[in-house]
């Protein structure tokens, strides 16, 4: 009964391959809804450089630059706050609901993008705050999923770091258990990972999308067939080499030219050529002195100019006699 045909058969079903990958998809995404919040995340993050690069404006609690002439305080942002800020898509100026004190590095801001809403929270968590590297933020996203795992994807290729890691990371532990205690530095890693799988596999999704409407659409007989397969070919291979090192904007624009050259191997030239009109020139007889029209005569213009309407041809080239020569 063990190495009967059934068992034998079932046994090579749970070995294939496709099998297999379907059943790390399905974990994977269970894995992700259990991380991941339908509308909200809280993710912390450590903060590894700042500087008095802005300036909060203190009548109207906003965000300025560090040139603002108005009254001001200085606060220091931080590296992981100013990639957040310069990835979102449609910002609002952000607004301070505390501002920095005698310390410039502790503040809480708000600001929103598009459907989300961001807010970041700046605070130390070791040394009593005296070096950059005992500070860490915590950012609350709320909105929907994609555009919070596209945000973090962007935010974290262009850090180039893991911004879950932390410098200290016993310190931020007794941190987390004292301020989030349901929060710990193992769930606040799997919440940042889960975030940028979901990203990449928006991207992912959008790359297949792609490649299937090609494939839907793609005949040996479109002219010069060969040469659009290559030039095809060369921009999906952009696109997952851009994937595979979280380039966002790199995906965006191969499946942009994709695009653009799916559309010119559909178009057909000879279908939507319209020929032009033919020039028609009013003398102004088809106006009467009383403003109504009547039907247009048309003009035929000439290049060649009447024997009156000559120009004569002065000879630049022989020197003009002067008055002393006169």
């Amino acid at each position: 009964m063990a190495n009967g045909p059934g068992n034998q058969k079932r046994r090579a079903t749970v070995g294939d391959p496709t099998f297999a990958e379907n059943m790390i998809s399905v974990i994977r995404g269970l894995f992700m809804e259990e991380v991941l919040n339908a509308n909200a995340s809280i993710l912390v993050a450590q903060v590894r450089q700042a500087d008095a690069s802005h300036k909060i404006d203190t009548t109207h609690h906003l965000l300025r630059g560090k040139h603002f002439n108005g009254p001001s305080r200085v606060v220091y942002l931080g590296d992981v706050s100013k990639a957040l800020l310069a990835q979102l898509s449609q910002p609002e100026t952000p607004v301070f609901h505390e501002g920095p004190g005698y310390n410039e590095q502790r503040w809480k801001m708000k600001t929103t993008s598009s459907g989300l809403t961001i807010d970041i929270h700046s605070t130390a968590y070791w040394g009593w705050g005296l070096l950059t590297s005992g500070y860490l933020n915590i950012i609350t996203l709320e909105g929907p999923l994609n555009e919070r795992a596209r945000l973090v994807l962007d935010m974290t290729s262009s850090l180039g770091q893991s911004p879950w890691e932390m410098a200290h990371p016993n310190s931020a532990e007794k941190w987390l258990k004292r301020s989030y205690p349901s929060l710990d530095l193992k769930h606040n890693e799997q919440r940042w990972k889960a975030l940028l799988q979901a990203g990449r596999s928006n991207l992912n999704e959008a790359i297949e999308r792609m490649k299937g409407q090609i494939d839907t659409v793609w005949s040996e007989e479109v002219d010069e067939a060969s040469e659009w397969r290559t030039i095809i070919d060369d921009d999906l291979h952009m696109a997952r080499q851009a994937l595979a090192e979280d380039n966002a904007p790199g995906v965006e624009r191969a499946l942009a030219r994709m695009e653009a050259s799916l559309i010119q191997m559909k178009n057909d030239p000879e279908a939507t050529y319209i020929e032009a009109p033919r020039t028609v020139v009013s003398d102004g007889s088809d106006r009467f002195s009383d403003g109504k029209v009547k039907p247009a005569k048309t003009v035929e213009l000439t290049q060649a100019l009447s024997a009156e309407d000559e120009v004569p041809f002065v000879d630049l080239t022989r020197p003009q006699p002067t008055d002393e020569e006169e």
